[in-house]
Parts: structure tokens; sequence; C-alpha cells
């Protein structure tokens, strides 16, 4: 049976640091807030179409397509000390009550993942994120944080940059960095023991 993507569970849309090729584990998303209400899209732009044409033929020789980018964009409303230091980086104060910002707000690499209320959870491999802040100062209005996520080629071999799990037929894999925790942790295999019978007196 088909299955539609309609809105998002609890968790929200999550996010985990990416750093050089290795795939984020479970430990390591996190969310930058409730996702505000009619913000997030999934979106891949209108690709391009490259034509070869000649002055003696009314049609193309050849065209060639180039796809356009898949960007996820989304809107946060907790603009509190803690947020912005999750969203921006920079200073946070050890009791969370006061955020300076960097002196630069660059873009980031992130894997992201979420999962819809009808049970289809999308990953994506590798991401640049960029953040802004879009305060409303006025009655009828909430101060945004404003995320806009690129959608990258994976580096990490045999990783595709998206991939859509229906959480009600499938397990959910394990990611690369929890396989690898898995393997360190495990127990080293018990050698076999021979025991001898003792000595009748």
């Amino acid at each position: 049976m088909s299955k539609k993507a309609i809105g998002l569970t609890e968790e929200g849309i999550l996010l985990a640091p990416l750093t050089g090729d290795a795939l984020p584990s479970e430990s390591d998303y996190f969310s930058l807030g409730k996702t505000y209400k009619d913000t997030a899209t999934l979106e891949t732009a209108e690709g391009e179409t490259v034509s070869c044409e000649c002055e003696e033929l009314d049609d193309p020789e050849e065209e060639t397509y180039i796809p356009g980018k898949t960007t996820l964009k989304f809107s946060t409303s907790d603009l509190d000390p803690a947020s912005c230091h999750k969203a921006f980086g920079g200073t946070l104060s050890e009791d969370g009550g006061k955020w300076e910002a960097p002196d630069s707000i660059a873009p980031r690499e992130v894997s992201v993942r979420f999962t819809t209320k009808s049970g289809l959870r999308m990953e994506i491999a590798r991401a640049k994120i960029f953040s802004r802040i879009n305060w409303a100062i006025k009655k009828d209005g909430y101060g945004l944080l404003e995320h806009t996520l690129t959608v990258l080629a994976p580096k990490a071999a045999g990783v595709k940059k998206m991939t859509i799990i229906d959480t009600s037929k499938a397990v959910v894999p394990p990611t690369q960095g929890e396989v690898s925790t898995q393997s360190a942790s495990a127990p080293a295999s018990t050698q076999s023991t021979k025991t001898t019978s003792s000595a009748k007196s």
C-alpha cells in the first residue's frame, strides 16, 4: 500500500555535525527547536536544459539536462541563548543565560533526518546549513531562526545523498558510526579450554 508524507513526528528535524568522511552516530543528532508552522519544505529546483543548436537545422542536434539542486528550508521560533548557540556557534555562558555571536557566521556541514507522522523517514547524508535571524518585532509576529540546507554529494563511499525509509516495514539500519562503536565494544571471543580430570590416588 502506498504511503503519503504528512507532517512531522515530535522529534522534529534533527541535525548532526559532520567531520571528515565519517558519518554521525545516533547520539550526535540534535534539534534546533520546534519547526514553525508552514515553513518546512524539501524541494528540488527545476533543472536546466542545454541544447546544441545549429543554423542549418530547426531542431537541436543534442540536448543535455542539468538537474537543479535540492534544498531543505525550515524555521524555528526558539531564540533563547542556547538555541542561538546551537544554530550559529559563538559563546554560551556556563549557566546558559547569555549568548555571544561569533565574529563570523559560516555555514556548516551536517547530516539530516526527520520522520513524518505517516512513518516515512527521510535521511540526508550530507548538507550545508546556513541560518539567519528573522526577528519580527511586533504584536502579531514571532522572531524566527530561518535555516536553509543545500543537499551535497556524500563524501563517504557507498552512501546515497538521500534515503527514504518506511519505518513500518523496514528495520532502520544503524549508522556507520554506530556500527564502529558496536564493533569496538564487542567482547573478545572466549577461547576454549580443555579440562583435565584429576588423577586418582
